[in-house]
């Protein structure tokens, strides 16, 4: 072999070193995945296409021409404003830009980011062929059955409260919000309940702080418990709704039997004896594995560190904060999740059960 033939293929080697470490870096993916996109031939017009997101249902409206997106319009009413909403304002001109329906999840919105893909996506495939087109008429007519299933369950909630005979009275119950404990001050008379005071000092003052204001009148309102939660603070208004019901239930005369139950859920973390040490554990949250880490002393729990870094750091980052003391509090894994974050909570119950049974 000649040194220039030597020399050509030590040329070729680096080459493909070179494509092997490109191909390795995320920006050339989504080239990759552009140039996919423009080999997709769509038949030109709008399509609409939904999913779930993490209020509600997310929309997508999009419009495409024969060479490609056009544009999205995306819509998501019962998202959080300032988290999901702003969310869905970024991605709309991203997934034009993209051309395809996969693009980068906003940082903290992960749930309503990727309904909008998945949204998108459905919408896409429509225009493509893959699926058949979803009629605007029949989406507009799902929407109106879905309301009026709720409206329907509303007025059979509120026919059965009048059914219902309380104790007249002041009652209180609590529930864990988005930042913290809500409480609820129930006043109810023989006819029914008179007034609902909500407090949250550690809700967000403008999403769930706003949303407590509104929903004691709805308490009023509906004469029970179940009324609709406020668009963008679903969790907030699953604790008052969820401290509402506690208070009533107090009302019907059905406290003794609860704090039966939670002096029997208490009493057995008190029969179990662990061995002192640091324990380990894991459980499957929302986005990935939670992980525990128990430290135990002669007294019990002492402490109770929870981390999951592919959990969103809003909602089930700080639930897991605040999981730490629950556990700590209730000696024992048998503790309530944090409201709005279950897939979170349940895997930290599963990380922490999973390190006591090795203290045992």
């Amino acid at each position: 072999m000649t040194q220039k033939e030597k020399g050509y293929v030590g040329l070729g080697v680096m080459l493909v070193l070179a494509a092997g470490t490109v191909l390795g870096s995320e920006p050339l993916y989504k080239a990759i995945d552009s140039i996919a996109a423009g080999s997709v031939s769509y038949e030109a017009g709008t399509y609409t296409g939904t999913a779930q997101g993490f209020g509600g249902t997310v929309t997508a409206t999009v419009t495409v021409t024969g060479s490609g997106i056009e544009s999205v319009e995306l819509k998501g009413d019962s998202e959080t404003p300032e988290i999901g909403g702003a969310a869905l304002e970024k991605l709309g001109p991203a997934f034009v830009e993209a051309g395809t329906s996969r693009v980068d999840a906003v940082a903290g919105a992960t749930i309503s980011s990727n309904a909008a893909m998945e949204a998108v996506g459905q919408a896409l495939d429509q225009a493509s062929g893959k699926i058949d087109v979803i009629p605007a008429a029949e989406t507009e007519a799902a929407k109106e059955t879905e309301k009026a299933e709720e409206t329907e369950e509303t007025e059979k909630a509120e026919e059965a409260a009048k059914d219902v005979s309380y104790v007249p009275g002041t009652y209180t119950g609590s529930a864990q919000g988005f930042g913290g404990t809500v409480t609820a001050t129930v006043t109810v008379t023989d006819a029914g309940i008179e007034s609902v005071e909500l407090k949250g000092d550690d809700e967000t003052p403008e999403i769930g702080g706003a949303a407590l204001e509104k929903l004691g009148s709805a308490f009023v309102e509906a004469g029970t418990a179940k009324v609709d939660a406020v668009a963008g603070a679903t969790i907030s208004s699953d604790a008052a709704i969820e401290a509402v019901g506690q208070a009533l239930k107090e009302a019907l005369g059905e406290a003794d039997a609860k704090a039966d139950t939670q002096k029997e859920a208490q009493a057995a973390p008190a029969d179990v004896s662990y061995k002192a040490g640091t324990y380990e554990g894991s459980g499957k949250g929302f986005g990935g594995d939670v992980k525990a880490v128990v430290t135990i002393t002669d007294a019990g729990i002492e402490s109770v560190e929870l981390t999951g870094d592919d959990e969103t750091p809003e909602l089930g980052g700080a639930a897991l904060e605040k999981l730490q003391d629950m556990f700590v509090s209730a000696q024992s894994a048998d503790i309530d999740g944090v409201s709005g974050c279950t897939l979170t909570s349940d895997g930290a119950i599963e990380a922490v059960q999973a390190a006591l049974a090795q203290a045992q």
